[in-house]
């Protein structure tokens, strides 16, 4: 593949390890410093780009508030001592998926050819949904089922698909263990990993105990097939990673790239937030002429097992091509952080085990009712 020079791509990225929230590694982390961390290995792990400059800083955050909150990009940009502005971008679990889709933008339109992208989010530190977190009766009289918790959506998702039953659910959990134990062990995520404090993301269980996991109690509904075995954890961590056209990543030393192709926002019923996919990945598709098969790799984050399932099931998706090297159950879901988590990964599973011009999606569900996914293409520089 021979991209135009002005073709966005994402290259470098870069990631703590995930810890666990209330208890693990970056408990006591602030999330603005855990960040600043990560921009310091960025400047070391990719010297000749941090040297060429970003024209901006894009973080994505799903609740910029405390100590992610204050336009957390421009502090950090401050604090990592970038010559940037900087801003913070929010859309749930999907926030650092969209800063890169807001840089590969400016980078189509010619605005700009270097960007810095990044996610964070502290679980530990600040609460889900918010500190001062409220209804309003106004959009729940519009929609009763506006605010419907995630967990309650799962389970809705699990009644529409009666065959993906708790067996199936925690075969994918296993896998997803399984899968991730093994691409650390065959040195996988080596290029993506800082190793601050800790050298892998602390939720790994191997070997699964699947009768202990057979034991756990429905977590959202007495008689409901969800556990938190079968649900992603809590968790803290930081991803990064640069958007840039294709002619600066060659001019400071990358040889490949994965290309922004194009980008679907779609969205669905707010209790049936788990197939926030479907509609997206679908657009993505039929926008570009493709079938599910023509895509080589995808990366579907694992909010819940019943929501991959499901999604996998309503696009036909193989299988074998989804999270190869593990995924959130496993890997760890800190909500603003993880679009990018599942980016960096699409790439280097394409580096290692396809070809120049293979595509990979990457996609996740989004709190409140949506789905984003993006398309990519392995392209040579």
């Amino acid at each position: 593949m021979n991209p135009s020079n002005s073709s966005p791509v994402f290259v470098g990225g870069l990631r703590t390890p995930f810890g666990r929230a209330g208890k693990g590694a970056y408990t006591e982390i602030r999330p603005d410093d855990l960040l600043v961390e990560l921009f310091t290995a960025q400047a070391s792990r990719h010297e000749r780009l941090w040297q060429y400059g970003p024209q901006d800083l894009v973080v994505g955050c799903a609740y910029p508030e405390g100590e992610q909150g204050y336009n957390l990009g421009r502090m950090v940009a401050l604090g990592a001592g970038l010559d940037v502005p900087g801003m913070t971008v929010n859309r749930l679990c999907a926030s650092s998926l969209e800063a890169l889709a807001i840089a590969a933008a400016r980078i189509h339109s010619a605005w700009g050819d270097c960007y810095l992208v990044a996610g964070i989010e502290s679980m530990s530190r600040i609460p889900r949904r918010g500190a001062n977190f409220s209804e309003s009766e106004t959009i729940k009289s519009a929609l009763a089922t506006a605010y419907t918790p995630n967990g309650i959506t799962a389970e809705n998702v699990a009644s529409q698909f009666p065959e993906l039953d708790r067996s199936r659910q925690e075969d994918l959990a296993a896998r997803s263990h399984e899968l991730t134990f093994q691409a650390y062990e065959d040195g996988r995520y080596a290029n993506q990993i800082h190793p601050y404090l800790i050298e892998r993301d602390e939720f790994v269980r191997y070997p699964v105990d699947r009768e202990k996991m057979a034991s756990l109690k429905p977590a959202f509904l007495d008689d409901g097939s969800v556990t938190a075995a079968t649900s992603s954890p809590l968790t803290d961590g930081a991803t990064s990673g640069w958007v840039t056209s294709a002619s600066v990543a060659r001019q400071t030393g990358f040889t490949k790239a994965l290309e922004i192709v194009d980008v679907a926002i779609a969205h669905v019923a707010p209790d049936v937030m788990g197939l926030g996919p479907v509609p997206a990945t679908r657009l993505l598709l039929q926008r570009n002429d493709l079938q599910a098969d023509d895509i080589a790799a995808y990366e579907i984050n694992e909010a819940f097992a019943i929501q991959v399932l499901a999604s996998a099931t309503a696009l036909q998706l193989p299988i074998e091509r989804i999270n190869r090297w593990g995924g959130a159950m496993a890997i760890g879901h800190p909500l603003g952080a993880s679009g990018l988590r599942l980016v960096m990964t699409l790439h280097d599973r394409l580096v290692a085990e396809h070809t120049t011009g293979d595509l990979g999606i990457a996609t996740l569900c989004v709190g409140g009712g949506q789905g984003m996914s993006i398309l990519f293409r392995l392209i040579d520089l």
